[in-house]
């Protein structure tokens, strides 16, 4: 049997995690291309003055987390530490509450009572299933945090947008618990912080020993070391990708699977592009970092707060939906953050605004359902979607793997299985 060539188009977490992936099941001719001068995508940060500038909240689980052991076992390093996280929402009483080791919205209910989950797959058929009270407070967010209604956007933005599970304030805990125990519609919709269920162990999360600038450099020698060969500065035609897939190769589109349309002869859907203003400062802090906070409260402009350590010191990434002014901005972080501790803000190092793409209309995602349909007809398995819908590094990296297996497999041996 011909040994399968793979080549991987994409060289940000998801390409590389494929290129480790198809070596690790068996693949020894593999070829990584990036359009940019460096791994990473967005996740590759930037160095100011020697500090790793951060616009979002990347991390890795703890040892258990499979993208994890993966690239430990080819050699990156990883340090943990206590993942420690929060959310501030909007008070019965027009104030703020501010919840610990919760990282969803806690929003006031006088019942817990789910109406069934809508058939559509819009955030909106998801939201519509809380109480009234609750599915009001989601739409305000919704508005202020991306300017569309929830009808608007597909159902999987409820995991960039931090509305995975909602926390009833005031409900009683262990009727709620009951509940999610019993019926997984409830254990879906709403979440627990974990303190207040009894969980008092803190969950643990992993950074690159390394920093995000030169763990993308490790992961290349990594990947060399390994006999991938890795082209950095080329951009790769769909068109002309897509009319050199033969039998014994496989490809993996783990980059924006946009340009695909065109070249499949199918309609372009026309993705949404949020811009985010984000804004990195010096600061102390007296309670742990890493820490994540974000804000469901639809006011001011930071909807999420990020505390880490480079360099020996604590930097601040506050995330926002739009500009604002400095002293403004730094009295709101101050609001925010310091219902958790002391903190303190120093001079701003960074600041940028860049489009994010996870907020979009069911209609975009739909239309990558048909991409995969006409290329798994045309090509099978020898094309491999980079799990374009997946949040997840995990997700991804399961998807990508099934898809990698049944390409290594001959189609013999799956029919006869």
């Amino acid at each position: 049997m011909v040994e399968k060539k793979v080549r991987i188009v994409g060289g940000g977490m998801t390409g590389i995690l494929a290129a480790f992936e198809a070596h690790r099941l068996g693949f020894r001719d593999i070829t990584l291309f990036e359009r940019l001068e460096g791994l990473g995508g967005v996740a590759r940060s930037k160095t100011v003055d020697g500090f790793d500038i951060r616009d979002g909240a990347y991390y890795f689980g703890d040892r258990n987390d499979p993208a994890r052991r993966l690239l430990e076992a080819y050699g990156l390093e990883f340090v943990e530490s206590p993942l420690r996280y929060g959310s501030v929402s909007p008070a019965a009483d027009g104030g703020m509450v501010a919840m610990e080791s919760f990282g969803g919205p806690v929003l006031p209910s006088d019942t817990v009572h789910l109406r069934p989950l809508g058939a559509g797959d819009s955030l909106a058929d998801r939201i519509a299933a809380y109480p009234a009270c609750i599915n009001e407070a989601i739409e305000r967010y919704c508005a202020w945090h991306v300017g569309e209604a929830a009808s608007a956007l597909h159902v999987s933005a409820v995991a960039t947008m931090g509305l995975r599970r909602v926390f009833p304030a005031g409900c009683n805990i262990d009727a709620l618990a009951a509940l999610k125990q019993g019926d997984p519609t409830y254990d879906d919709l709403y979440g627990i912080p974990r303190e207040l269920w009894g969980r008092t162990s803190v969950q643990t999360g992993a950074m690159p020993v390394s920093g995000y600038v030169r763990f993308f450099d490790d992961c290349r020698r990594a990947l060399t070391s390994a006999g991938v060969r890795v082209s950095e500065g080329t951009l790769v035609s769909p068109r002309q990708a897509l009319a050199e897939v033969p039998e014994e190769e496989v490809l993996v589109w783990a980059g924006n699977p946009t340009p695909l349309f065109k070249a499949m002869h199918l309609p372009t859907p026309r993705p949404r592009a949020k811009l985010f203003h984000t804004h990195v400062f010096h600061a102390t802090f007296d309670g742990p970092a890493p820490f994540f906070l974000h804000n469901f409260t639809a006011q001011g402009v930071v909807f999420r707060a990020f505390l880490y350590e480079s360099a020996g010191e604590v930097l601040l990434t506050a995330e926002c939906v739009a500009e604002a002014d400095d002293g403004a901005l730094r009295q709101e972080l101050q609001n925010l953050v310091g219902l958790f501790g002391r903190l303190s803000i120093g001079n701003q190092l960074a600041s940028s605004v860049a489009p994010r793409w996870g907020y979009q209309p069911p209609e975009c995602v739909n239309a990558l359902t048909l991409l995969r349909s006409a290329l798994n007809t045309r090509f099978g398995t020898s094309f491999v979607p980079g799990a374009w819908e997946a949040y997840a590094k995990v997700d991804k990296l399961s998807e990508i793997s099934a898809a990698l297996s049944r390409a290594l497999t001959p189609a013999e041996t799956r029919l006869t299985a």
